[in-house]
C-alpha cells in the first residue's frame, strides 16, 4: 500500500466532533493529573548535561542501545487472565494465553519497573507461526483492554501476539502513581531512560521468540507512545519482517508543548527554565527522524488521524516524508483512529503480505 488516501469532504464534521471529543478526554485526564498535587518531576543536572552532549554530537546508537541476550522467560497460563472488550468475531476461546515476566536488561532504579510483564496469546493450532509484538499507548489501565486493537489487526490472520506492557505500566507501576504517569514527566533524563528500556524490551522478546525458532517471522505494531517506541526500535533492530505505527508520537515537540494531555509536565519543564526549543534538543536522541530505519519503509504502515490532538498530523507528514513510508489517513481523532474499519483493514492487508512470505 503506498501513497495517501484523500478524506472526502462529507467526513470534516465527523472528524470534526471526534477531535473534540479526544480533546475533552485529555482535558480531563490533564486535570486528574493536576489535582494530584504532587511535587513537580524535575530533572537532575548531570542527566541534562549527558542529554545537551547527545544533540550536539553523533550518537553512538549501537552502544547506547545495545542488544541484550535473550531472557528466560516465564509463561504463566491461567483460564481467568482478562481479555476484555474483544473485537467483534473474536473469541477467547480462540487463544491459549499467558502472562510473562522477565527482569529488564535496563535498570531505571524503580523495582516494580525493572521486571518486564505482559501477556503472550498463541493462538490455537498456529503456535509456531508468525507473531505480532504488539507496544501500547501512553496511560493506558487495563491490559485486557489494551489488546482489542492488536486483535482486531491480527486475528483474522492467525498471527500469535506478544503484547508487551510498557516501563512503569500496568504491573510495572510505581506505588503511589498512575499506571504510565512516570513514563512521561518534566524528569527528562528519567523520560530518556525509559525509552531505552522499552526498546532493551522489545529486543530481548524478539530474542525469546527467535531463539528456537530462529527463521520465525515476527512483526512490530505500536500505537502512540507504543508507536515511538517501536519506530526507534526500527532504527537499531534489523530482526522484523514488517511494521505498523498507529498514531505515532514521533514528535515529542508537538506532543509535549501543543496537546492537552501533557499540560502538567509543560509546567514542570517551565518551572525548571526549559522551553520548547530546549526540551526538543534534549530529546533529540528519540526523535526517530533523526535516523534511519533498519527495515525497508515499504514495510512499515503509518496510521495517521487528521484531527489528532496529541500526534499532530503535520509532525506525522514530516516523518513519513523523512523515512518515505506509506501512510493512511483517517477522519478521526487521536484515539478513535484506531477504531476506523479503513485502519484495521489496511493493516492486515499490510500484516498479510509481510508476515506470510508474499513481500
Amino acid at each position: 500500500m503506498t501513497g495517501k488516501q484523500q478524506i472526502k469532504s462529507w467526513e470534516r464534521p465527523v472528524e470534526w466532533a471526534l477531535g473534540n471529543m479526544d480533546e475533552a478526554l485529555f482535558n480531563f485526564g490533564s486535570f486528574m493529573l493536576s489535582m494530584s498535587r504532587k511535587p513537580p518531576y524535575t530533572s537532575d543536572q548531570a542527566g541534562l548535561a549527558w542529554l545537551e552532549k547527545t544533540a550536539q554530537s553523533p550518537v553512538d546508537l549501537s552502544s547506547w542501545f545495545s542488544a541484550p541476550p535473550p531472557p528466560i522467560i516465564k509463561l504463566i497460563t491461567s483460564k481467568n487472565l482478562p481479555l476484555t472488550a474483544l473485537p467483534l468475531g473474536v473469541s477467547a476461546r480462540e487463544f491459549s494465553v499467558s502472562k510473562i515476566e522477565y527482569p529488564s536488561a535496563i535498570k531505571t532504579g524503580f523495582p516494580a519497573n525493572d521486571t518486564v510483564h505482559g501477556l503472550y496469546l498463541q493462538r490455537r493450532g498456529y503456535e509456531d507461526g508468525p507473531v505480532l509484538i504488539y507496544l501500547h499507548g501512553w496511560m493506558e489501565f487495563e491490559p485486557g483492554l489494551s489488546l482489542r486493537l492488536p486483535l482486531s489487526w491480527a486475528s483474522q490472520l492467525n498471527l500469535n501476539i506478544l503484547a508487551l506492557h510498557m516501563p512503569f505500566h500496568f504491573e510495572r507501576t510505581q506505588p503511589g502513581t498512575l499506571s504510565g504517569e512516570l513514563s512521561i514527566t518534566g524528569n527528562l533524563p528519567l523520560a530518556v531512560k525509559g525509552m531505552q528500556q522499552a526498546i532493551s524490551d522489545v529486543r530481548q522478546a524478539l530474542g525469546w521468540l527467535k531463539r528456537d525458532n530462529p527463521q520465525r517471522t515476527i512483526g512490530l505494531g505500536g500505537k502512540s507512545l507504543g508507536g515511538l517506541v517501536g519506530a526507534m526500535t526500527l532504527v537499531i533492530e534489523p530482526g522484523f519482517e514488517a511494521a505498523v505505527l498507529a498514531v505515532p508520537a514521533t514528535s515529542t515537540r508537538a506532543s509535549i508543548w501543543r496537546s492537552a494531555h501533557t499540560r502538567r509536565m509543560r509546567q514542570d519543564l517551565t518551572s525548571q527554565g526549559l522551553d520548547e526549543e530546549a526540551t526538543a534538543r534534549l530529546l533529540e536522541i528519540i526523535r526517530p527522524g533523526r535516523y534511519r530505519p533498519l527495515l525497508d519503509p515499504a514495510r512499515i504502515l503509518i496510521l495517521k488521524a487528521r484531527a489528532d490532538r496529541v500526534c499532530f498530523p503535520d509532525d506525522t507528514d514530516r516523518f513519513t516524508d523523512q523515512w518515505q513510508t506509506p501512510v493512511l489517513e483517517l477522519p478521526t481523532g487521536h484515539i478513535t483512529a484506531t477504531f476506523d474499519p479503513r485502519g484495521r483493514r489496511a493493516v492486515q492487508l499490510h500484516l498479510k503480505h509481510f508476515l506470510s512470505g508474499m513481500g
